[in-house]
């Protein structure tokens, strides 16, 4: 089930059975011969259908011309089921329009929302994304009147997986929250750790990575504590760890869900689980595993007819044999994905499919093509922020206009390339799995501490009980001889309990200070690493990400109190040359010196980071900004003067300055950190075509050199 309740046990046709894996990650041939028959099974699976559907008619005119509309209502029930057994989709739908169109006849207002519910279900395996959209509508409609919590967190959650489907994250993100808000009050198990895993996929498509595995952590807990569709979780989380190329966990939980689905013995779901199993075997170089693993799931899903599994088959085939040095057939799968991705609006498949024809064309030269399927690609992934197809797509759009001689447009993809990188898998997305890893590791040493107060406890209630006992012991020794020695026997038995409580207390006290001593090492690592998160790794400045964040704060701040700020973009003159001929540890010297050189002229409120290679930032905020060029000037001269004492074989190394301010800009709307960084990158660029060492200030004019500066 996607979106609404599932179809948990259903039989599964002898030819959907797979075989066991024997190259690594890839399905056996008798898996893929078995697979491959299941398209030419879907005319046998109708036929049969039909003649069930015949069955059933008689039936169900006997059944309401004796007993009513109540009895043709439940055999009408019996054999949608049965046509879901079947894996018939359409017929099943048929089946359960029958069923809806009952249920309205006798006011049965619960098997109407569940008919509804199990159409939208039937259109949303057939890809029928408009027909599944209204039907969603209508169950949110009947739940609302007939007060189901239940059935409107089903609705809600068909609109989250469609609204995903066509790109629209924000309304899948909505869709799916309150589908789990409903659930939390008090639903069913598996739909609510259905959500939690569709809730998780949204946020991996953002980017946000720590969350995500957060949901998906939660969503595994609630399916192994119900037992039900593991396989699920264990393939979502699995997706996640491909994509913050962790290929070795990936591998694992792929191989675990397989294991899952196997016992489970699905067709739907085995076939979801050995098609994404190929998008990471093609991510890791096994095309020849990742294209029997498609050609297999893509077998099952056209015997099923979801048209959606399909496309992502072909996108999945289509890599592969690019990889493989197939590139005909390779465009053929590329094209029938990207034909069933525009008929179904999924911009997912459109997206992917473009960004792999693209690349076939770069390859074959044929620029012109490659550009434009590029293009439409990237669009396509910025309007829906599907952050790491995105990082693809702007890679390859880098070589493309390398191979058009184009390195002003390369740069540019470059820098978007890195940024949205340093974005999904940099700094940041590191520092909140380490937090992450943290509060897990937290939350297991509470939980034996926990444990070991509650052993506590009840040694204590136990103690309790040995007293009382002494108690009626001692009230009976004035009547029985032998109380005395039953007196001493519970005495000593006491004397142990104190003992053990001692011992319980003792380690008790133990395990406190060891999560005291862990809790501070994790405090003390995830300190370390926040460092390291911000940090320029050889300079020691701010890092490009961290700079961000300061500026656009910096901003902010200044936006709103009226401040002064201003940026300077600075870049080492000749620096390509010292790297050419004195090699890349020198250059790293001369950056060394130069930023040494640097701080002896800031104060500790100015921010000193590295943009990017040679080139540094430094941001001035109030009274230093006004002074903004006389600093630059300080920094440029003592620069020169600092890199003058090294050995650079007659290779002038100097500094030339870009100067940028906030005031620059006369709508503070305008004023964005990629605005004004853009204005300073300018004022930088004049300043080395005006001759380099040379200072230029923005919108200014001619840039100004060493002594004549004039501010």
């Amino acid at each position: 089930m996607i979106g609404g309740w599932p179809m948990r046990r259903m039989m599964m046709p002898a030819f959907f059975l797979a075989a066991s894996l024997g190259t690594p990650g890839a399905p056996s041939a008798v898996a893929a011969e078995e697979a491959i028959t299941i398209a030419g099974s879907t005319d046998n699976l109708v036929e049969l259908a039909s003649r069930v559907q015949q069955a059933f008619m008689p039936v169900e005119q006997l059944a309401a011309s004796l007993a009513g509309i109540e009895a043709e209502l439940a055999l009408a029930t019996a054999e949608a089921h049965f046509m879901q057994a079947l894996h018939a989709v359409e017929p099943a739908r048929s089946a359960w329009r029958e069923v809806a169109g009952l249920a309205k006849q006798s006011g049965d207002a619960n098997a109407l929302m569940r008919a509804t519910e199990q159409q939208a279900e039937m259109t949303f395996l057939l890809s029928d994304y408009a027909g599944a959209s209204t039907l969603a509508d209508a169950l949110l409609a009947l739940a609302k009147t007939n007060h189901s919590k239940i059935y409107e967190a089903s609705a809600r959650g068909y609109h989250g997986v469609i609204a995903r489907r066509r790109g629209d994250l924000d309304s899948a993100l909505e869709n799916y929250t309150a589908s789990i808000e409903i659930l939390r009050d008090g639903g069913d198990d598996f739909q609510l750790a259905l959500m939690l895993g569709n809730l998780g996929t949204v946020f991996r498509d953002r980017g946000n990575f720590a969350r995500a595995l957060e949901l998906q952590l939660e969503a595994l807990a609630i399916r192994e504590r119900i037992g039900d569709h593991l396989e699920t979780s264990l393939r979502n989380i699995a997706l996640l760890y491909r994509e913050i190329e962790d290929t070795d966990n990936s591998r694992r939980y792929f191989e675990r869900a397989l294991d899952a689905v196997d016992r489970r013995a699905s067709p739907e779901r085995y076939a979801s689980v050995i098609g994404s199993y190929a998008s990471l075997l093609n991510d890791v170089g096994e095309q020849a595993a990742a294209l029997a693993a498609a050609s297999e799931a893509l077998a099952i899903d056209t015997g099923l007819g979801n048209r959606a599994n399909q496309g992502l088959e072909r996108l999945e085939s289509g890599r592969a044999l690019h990889g493989l040095g197939r590139d005909t057939e390779a465009s053929s799968q590329l094209e029938i994905a990207l034909e069933i991705g525009r008929q179904l609006g999924q911009h997912e498949i459109v997206a992917r499919a473009l960004l792999s024809l693209a690349e076939i064309n770069h390859q074959q030269h044929n620029s012109l093509r490659a550009r434009g399927m590029i293009d439409e690609a990237i669009a396509g992934l910025e309007a829906a922020l599907l952050r790491p197809q995105l990082v693809q797509a702007y890679a390859v759009r880098e070589r493309i206009a390398l191979a058009d001689h184009d390195p002003e447009t390369a740069l540019r993809y470059l820098r978007r390339y890195s940024e949205q990188r340093e974005l999904l898998i940099g700094t940041r997305a590191s520092r909140q799995l380490g937090d992450l890893q943290a509060r897990h590791a937290r939350a297991e040493a509470d939980k034996d501490l926990a444990l070991l107060q509650k052993d506590n406890e009840l040694q204590s209630v136990r103690l309790g009980k040995q007293g009382v006992e002494r108690q009626l012991g001692m009230v009976a020794m004035a009547s029985l001889g032998l109380a005395l020695l039953l007196f001493a026997w519970r005495l000593h038995g006491i004397r142990q309990l104190n003992s053990a409580l001692r011992l319980k207390n003792d380690e008790i006290d133990a395990k406190s200070r060891a999560l005291a001593s862990a809790n501070l090492s994790l405090e003390q690592r995830a300190s370390e690493l926040y460092r390291a998160a911000i940090s320029d790794p050889l300079t020691g400045v701010h890092n490009r990400s961290h700079l961000r964040e300061l500026i656009e704060k910096r901003i902010e701040r200044c936006v709103r109190t009226n401040t002064s700020l201003a940026v300077l973009l600075i870049d080492f003159d000749h620096f390509k040359q010292i790297n050419d001929r004195l090699g890349h540890l020198y250059g790293d010297r001369v950056l060394l010196a130069g930023v040494a050189s640097m701080r002896e002229c800031l104060r500790a409120d100015d921010i000193l980071g590295r943009f990017g290679g040679e080139e540094f930032v430094v941001l001035l905020e109030g009274h230093r900004a006004d002074s903004a060029w006389e600093v630059a000037e300080s920094l440029r001269s003592h620069v020169q003067h600092s890199l003058a004492a090294l050995d650079t074989n007659d290779i002038a190394v100097t500094i030339s300055i870009g100067l940028a301010r906030l005031g620059d800009f006369s709508d503070a709307a305008q004023a964005t950190v990629d605005a004004l960084l853009d204005a300073g990158d300018r004022a930088m660029y004049a300043a080395k075509a005006g001759g380099r060492n040379r200072i230029s200030c923005f919108g200014s004019g001619t840039p100004t050199h060493g002594d004549t500066v004039d501010a």
